[in-house]
């Protein structure tokens, strides 16, 4: 990469806003331990249907929400 390449800034925006989303992230971390769990515990050959999209969801609802103003106001 060169000096003259642009960077994306959105990694580090999202970044920044995972913090006013850390309910929603702590749900998802939550979700994601019984689910983890939930398979460990299952015997061989039983069939876990579990997981945590809608939390995944709401989480990343909520970083785009945060982040789209700031990325757009970055933009020339």
């Amino acid at each position: 990469m060169t000096v003259d390449d642009p960077q994306d800034p959105l990694p580090a925006i999202e970044e920044g806003c995972k913090g006013h989303c850390s309910k929603l992230a702590k749900e998802l971390e939550e979700c994601t331990k019984r689910v983890e769990a939930a398979i460990a515990n299952a015997k061989p050959g039983d069939e876990v249907v579990a997981h945590c999209t809608g939390q995944y969801q709401d989480f990343w609802h909520c970083v785009d929400h945060c982040a789209a103003p700031k990325l757009f106001a970055t933009l020339k």
